[in-house]
């Protein structure tokens, strides 16, 4: 059985912005071994509770259907259940609730207060250290934590008991409308293509990224051509894309090409011996040969390469279907794949299909019912779970952390600004962060000399390829660790700069990859902007990533883009201008002021909890360095209103804040 090439060790990961990570093998398929050594979920009556670790789904045993998400507790029938958390990938099988024949006898959790009933003498402990918290009474009001009550009369013990943090007010929207067009037509409903067709099939719940399907059981024949590829799968659709997989083939010497067939007579080969001097151009050869899948048509990377996207991007709303080949050391090609037909998407209001999903309901049809081309057509539906305004005049740390993720520890993408981390080093020098009283500024100069000795040893590392490092000062907003939630709708209001070599950037981001079939490190940027584009006009740009999830390698969308309607660009004039993205179950939309403007729709959307990250880059490998000979282009200026995360009923459980 070939478990491919992908189940090999991967010299080095991709992530977001193009950083490196080595990495041991990925074996996925062991990924689930011994929960011994977990925090596992407890069972109390017929609430389910966990461990403030993560982010948790309750699934139920028989149907994978989901019963509860987020949140640290869920009441649920008598029966079986599958409790995931999908922080970590960690999966808790055969969760068993029984019936209970002295429910008195549970402990509850309703805020801050444990209680227990009439039936004894109680004590609270503190389930770390052991230590009485309190004794006595009926209830005890405790600060967040995890805890031990012991009911002394009856010798009963109830662990792992946990009170979490409540949750922030939730923001007021004062003004909902602002950013949002007030000329659009009637909202029309898209119509099905086939309304009584059955909905997709959800994702295998054990396997939600497909990592099991990469698996081919057929064995090689001696002096044969390859097996037959097995399962040739869409990934994700767009308006004039689509990523294709399929599992590798078997032979008794060596794959040495795959042949994409599409129905309209284009062909795309395949191989592990294509080579470009362009390391960008490479790499995603190098991908496809790896991963076995394919990106018809990435025009971001072989517009007239290889591929020639150019002349053989697919068109939107047009059907296409597609087989694939395997040909050997021997020139011997293999039996053609079983088809896969592959609707792109309309440029707008394309109708999404039936489909069932992990992470919604069996009757959930907000997608279908919806016209989802304009955000005024569907934001009723929504509240407002997260909002900052910018209207003080410092940030609020409860909201923000000035660094990102990984902190000081790297450079990515071969940028060349140093992010201050204002929050942390208050003292630095230089504070990228100012207040107009209405709006947030975010300003990057030239790094200063008396300031260099200040900068992080990274900054002094050299690099062959890249430009100078930490040569400008900037800034950057994330809320991992203060707030992150999983599906809803993202907006935030911008001043873009126009400067060359600055980048505005403004995106959703994990906080943890995932591990084993769970592993999928999402990304969706909602937009990024390059004030002097050298490799075409200063489109607004979108993109979706995610981790390969057998090779750990990053899989990129081409880098989609919108021309402003009415001409010119988005930084000129002062102007402001909303930039959003609809993340839903296997669905994501991008909007510029308040209108679609790109789509995609597939299984590998992410799945995992993301925060908010938005900061401005001051050249890189693909911004170029601003003049620095030109005192006129300082400070360089990113301007932010406001950002606001909306929810769903169904999905409000996922915002957590302070984690």
């Amino acid at each position: 059985m070939n478990i491919r090439h992908k189940f090999a060790c991967a010299s080095s990961l991709w992530h977001k912005v193009g950083t490196k990570r080595t990495t041991a093998c990925i074996v996925v398929l062991a990924a689930f071994g011994s929960n011994a050594a977990l925090a596992a979920p407890t069972v109390a009556g017929n609430t389910i509770s966990w461990p403030d670790d993560g982010w948790y789904q309750v699934q139920n045993a028989a149907t994978y259907e989901s019963v509860c998400q987020g949140g640290q507790s869920c009441e649920v029938p008598v029966g079986k259940y599958i409790v995931i958390n999908h922080s970590t990938g960690q999966r808790f099988e055969n969760i068993s609730v029984v019936a209970s024949s002295n429910s008195a006898t549970d402990v509850t959790v309703e805020g801050m207060t444990i209680s227990w009933p009439d039936d004894g003498w109680y004590q609270v402990q503190n389930a770390a250290t052991y230590q009485s918290v309190c004794q006595g009474g009926r209830s005890c009001s405790v600060p967040a934590g995890k805890y031990i009550v012991i009911n002394h009369s009856l010798g009963k013990r109830f662990e792992n008991i946990i009170v979490a943090d409540e949750a922030p007010d939730l923001p007021q929207d004062d003004d909902p409308d602002v950013g949002l067009p007030d000329d659009l037509p009637e909202p029309q409903v898209p119509v099905l293509a086939d309304p009584f067709a059955l909905p997709l099939p959800l994702p295998n719940p054990k396997d939600p990224f497909g990592s099991f399907l990469e698996a081919d059981n057929e064995p090689a024949v001696v002096g044969g051509p390859p097996s037959q590829p097995k399962n040739l799968r869409l990934d994700l659709v767009s308006n004039n894309w689509a990523e294709i997989n399929w599992a590798p083939a078997n032979d008794d010497g060596e794959v040495v090409q795959y042949t994409l067939y599409r129905s309209d007579g284009v062909t795309y080969e395949i191989r592990g011996d294509q080579t470009d001097p362009s390391s960008s151009v490479q790499n995603e050869l190098s991908k496809y040969w790896l991963t076995t899948s394919f990106i018809d048509c990435n025009y971001t990377r072989f517009d007239q390469l290889f591929h020639r996207c150019g002349s053989n991007t697919p068109t939107a709303g047009e059907t296409y279907t597609y087989e694939v080949t395997a040909t050997d050391d021997s020139g011997q090609e293999s039996a053609a794949s079983e088809p896969l037909t592959i609707t792109y998407l309309e440029n707008s209001n394309a109708p999404v299909p039936l489909y069932d999903d992990l992470y919604k309901g069996a009757n959930d049809r907000f997608v279908q019912n919806h016209d989802l081309s304009a955000v005024p057509y569907w934001l009723d539906e929504f509240d407002l779970v997260f909002s900052d305004e910018f209207d003080g005049d410092s940030l609020d740390p409860d909201k923000w952390q000035t660094s990102l993720t990984w902190g000081d520890s790297r450079i990515v993408n071969r940028e060349q600004q140093y992010l201050v981390n204002a929050q942390r080093d208050p003292d630095f020098g230089y504070d990228p962060f100012s207040f107009t009283g209405e709006s947030l500024v975010i300003s990057a100069v030239p790094t200063p000399e008396e300031l260099r000795e200040k900068l992080p040893s990274v900054c002094d590392e050299g690099d062959a390829t890249g430009p100078e490092r930490c040569a400008f000062l900037s800034g950057a907003l994330s809320s991992h660790d203060k707030f992150q939630f999983i599906y809803g709708y993202t907006e935030g209001r911008f001043k873009l700069s126009g400067t060359s070599g600055a980048l505005s950037s403004f995106y959703l981001y994990h906080r943890y990859a995932g591990s084993g079939v769970n592993y999928h490190a999402p990304e969706i940027d909602i937009v990024e902007y390059l004030g002097e584009n050298p490799y075409g006009d200063p489109d607004a740009f979108q993109t979706h990533h995610f981790g390969d999830v057998n090779t750990g390698i990053t899989r990129s969308a081409p880098t989609m883009s919108y021309k402003k309607p009415d001409g010119g660009n988005y930084a000129d004039n002062d102007e402001w201008h909303t930039f959003g993205v609809l993340w839903e179950p296997q669905l994501v939309v991008w909007y510029i002021d308040g209108r679609e403007v790109k789509r995609l729709f597939g299984p590998q959307v992410s799945r995992q909890p993301m925060n908010l990250v938005s900061y401005l880059v001051a050249g890189s490998g693909w911004a170029p360095t601003p003049d620095l000979t030109d005192p006129s282009q300082f400070p360089i200026t990113m301007e932010l209103d406001y950002v606001r995360v909306y929810q769903r009923d169904a999905f409000k459980q996922t915002a957590t804040f302070g984690r």
